[in-house]
């Protein structure tokens, strides 16, 4: 599935990402009975400004074309994986960071390169929304001939909950994971309070239904 962006009433999503690998390799970790949820994250900023710059973290996370302020810390050659997965699991570096960090996937694999983010794990599980807080999902036709958008809203309890994470995380990212994977990363622009999202891009129709019946299923 292409990279793409899109807009959310305000929010702009800085990527979408589907695969099927991923890894969550935080002292905490997403229960498996939650396919679809909506995390804060922390910055690449945060992350890095705790890390010395000759860390063995920076022999396999690649810093070029991110930004301080965005939730995507970097980017890792699918090889080395397995080797980041055990360094970062370790005690050592485990101790630099607060509990709640989780460091996942993005999972788009381009051109080897998968991207990595830093989520932040609520304590409560139902602070922000979630599956079951999506009330409507449908596919239109945008107006550039065969892109297709998708529309989400949110039921009442969800939309309360939509509004209370976008009011808390104005200027920050907020990340949408389904079953351990981020799907998307978006920059809170202000506060959304009627719970309706578009997610419009370059989608064919096929691309965009696979979306719905994942947001869906």
């Amino acid at each position: 599935m292409k990279t793409i962006k899109y807009i959310i009433l305000g929010v702009i999503l800085s990527s979408l990402v589907v695969s099927s690998f991923s890894f969550s390799p935080s002292k905490k970790s997403f229960a498996q009975t939650e396919t679809l949820v909506f995390c804060e994250t922390y910055t690449q900023q945060e992350v890095i400004s705790k890390l010395d710059p000759k860390d063995t973290f920076f022999s396999w996370v690649h810093l070029h074309e991110t930004y301080p302020e965005s939730s995507k810390i970097g980017t890792c050659n699918e090889a080395d994986l397995k080797h980041l997965w055990n360094y970062i699991q370790g005690e050592a570096f485990q101790n630099k960071f607060p509990n709640d960090l989780i460091i996942t996937t993005g999972a788009e694999v381009n051109d080897q390169m998968i991207s990595l983010y830093a989520i932040r794990k609520s304590e409560v599980n139902d602070i922000f929304p979630s599956k079951q807080d999506i009330d409507e999902v449908s596919v239109r036709k945008t107006d550039h001939e065969e892109n297709y958008a998708l529309y989400l809203s949110f039921s009442g309890s969800g939309t309360e909950k939509w509004a209370t994470m976008t009011r808390k995380n104005k200027g920050k990212d907020i990340a949408i994971l389904l079953e351990g994977k981020v799907i998307a990363a978006p920059r809170v622009m202000e506060e959304i309070k009627n719970g309706e999202c578009s997610i419009s891009g370059k989608y064919t129709e096929v691309e965009i239904n696979q979306l719905k019946a994942a947001l869906k299923n």
